[in-house]
């Protein structure tokens, strides 16, 4: 897929109602060309990544059918969690969170989205969010809520790029009129390691000179294009925005609320990794645009005493302008700020970006930060804040995260109000 089909799919999609999605899934025998486009190629995943009988998938599958046998006695209000992998991941990726919401509550519904498994993660947001969106929409319409109980309300939650993925997928499942979704209450929008910011001029991408980094991208991918904030690099309109940067406005052209569908939740938090997290840094999973300094990086890197949690606080866009954001002007024309940012930065990447994408993304409301650190040698981390356990080797190296996953299930079952 090309950026132009990427942009193009985009201002289509954003103009294809929710009625109109529902009628095209029923022509089972007419399936749209766009739908065909996006599911055309089925690649398997390598051997690394398939799945084995591990102790967390036994403990899933024992709270699964307990959740299941207790659905059928109780019709009470549930609350649906659409949990979201990342890129070249599977919807196993969170099965300690799915696990310790349905021990804990019998009224969590799970939706594992699956259809960016295995591997059709890597034909961009836009793609992969659209799937996602027919993928949610699907399961609130074959739901039981006679023999289960009514939806009442709903949650997102997003892993690495997955985080990515909801922030396309929720603005077009949202409902501008009532503010909900699918007649669902917007309760919480979670993601962990989620590179916001996108990925390149930060931890150890930086170290990769941006030509190299569009090389890559332009071999791995629309995602990874996307991630890098590439995807409009070489286009004749060197103002044009990025995805990730469109992704933080309202953006009237493509009919695409972004910010009005996020500051619909009640709301919003981000875990992060403070050190270790080789894919996605601290700067770009905790929506700050500063780069951390290497010596804070490495004290957090050293503590002795296992998963720690080195801040827990809501920050509001107030609190950060004194950290750059103040020169932001969101009062000012769309085109005049972007014309501005270009001619102030004319480096590819992320970098002229960072501070707009922030401002945006806060402009949506107040956000809870959760910043864990895993300290040790080796830079891990971006697993364990799942505790991703999909065969032995990797349940021994990130079983550790089960500590921050708990505190993930008691955040997302918690009355806090941020």
């Amino acid at each position: 897929m090309t950026t132009r089909d990427s942009l193009l799919m985009l201002k289509q999609f954003g103009n294809v109602s929710a009625t109109e999605r529902k009628q095209r899934r029923r022509k089972v025998s007419e399936p749209s060309s766009l739908l065909k486009k996006l599911n055309s190629k089925t690649v398997s995943a390598p051997n690394w990544m398939r799945t084995e009988r591990t102790d967390m998938r036994v403990r899933f599958e024992a709270a699964s059918a307990k959740n299941a046998e207790a659905m059928t006695s109780n019709r009470d209000e549930k609350h649906l969690y659409v949990f979201v992998h990342g890129l070249g991941g599977s919807e196993d990726d969170l099965l300690a969170l799915a696990t310790e919401l349905m021990t804990r509550d019998e009224n969590s519904v799970i939706l594992r989205v699956s259809c960016n498994t295995p591997m059709r993660s890597f034909d961009g947001v836009v793609a992969g969010g659209e799937r996602i969106v027919d993928e949610v929409e699907t399961f609130a319409e074959e739901y039981d809520e006679k023999r289960k109980g009514p939806l009442t309300k709903i949650s997102f939650v997003g892993n690495s790029m997955g985080g990515l993925y909801c922030r396309y997928a929720l603005t077009r499942l949202y409902e501008r009129e009532t503010k909900t979704i699918l007649g669902m209450e917007m309760h919480t929008f979670m993601t962990t390691a989620t590179p916001h910011l996108g990925v390149g001029e930060y931890g150890y991408f930086e170290l990769v000179p941006g030509p190299l980094r569009m090389w890559a991208g332009e071999g791995l991918g629309q995602s990874v294009k996307d991630l890098a904030l590439f995807d409009v690099e070489g286009t004749e309109d060197t103002n044009e925005m990025p995805l990730l940067a469109r992704m933080t406005i309202d953006d009237e052209e493509s009919n695409m609320f972004f910010i009005e569908a996020l500051s619909a939740f009640r709301r919003r938090c981000a875990f992060a990794n403070a050190a270790n997290d080789f894919l996605v840094s601290y700067e770009t999973a905790s929506i700050r645009h500063e780069k951390l300094s290497r010596r804070q990086e490495a004290e957090w890197a050293s503590l002795n005493s296992g998963p720690t949690v080195v801040f827990d606080g809501v920050i509001k866009l107030e609190d950060r302008k004194a950290g750059g954001l103040a020169e932001v002007q969101p009062t000012a024309p769309l085109r005049e700020r972007v014309e501005k940012l270009v001619k102030k930065n004319s480096r590819v990447g992320n970098e002229r970006w960072t501070k707009f994408m922030e401002h945006g993304l806060r402009s949506a409301g107040p956000w809870r930060h959760v910043d864990v650190s895993f300290p040790g040698p080796l830079p891990i981390a971006h697993n364990k804040i799942v505790a991703l356990q999909r065969n032995v080797m990797t349940a021994k190296l990130f079983k550790e995260g089960e500590v921050i996953v708990r505190k993930q299930a008691e955040y997302l079952m918690s009355d806090l109000d941020l």
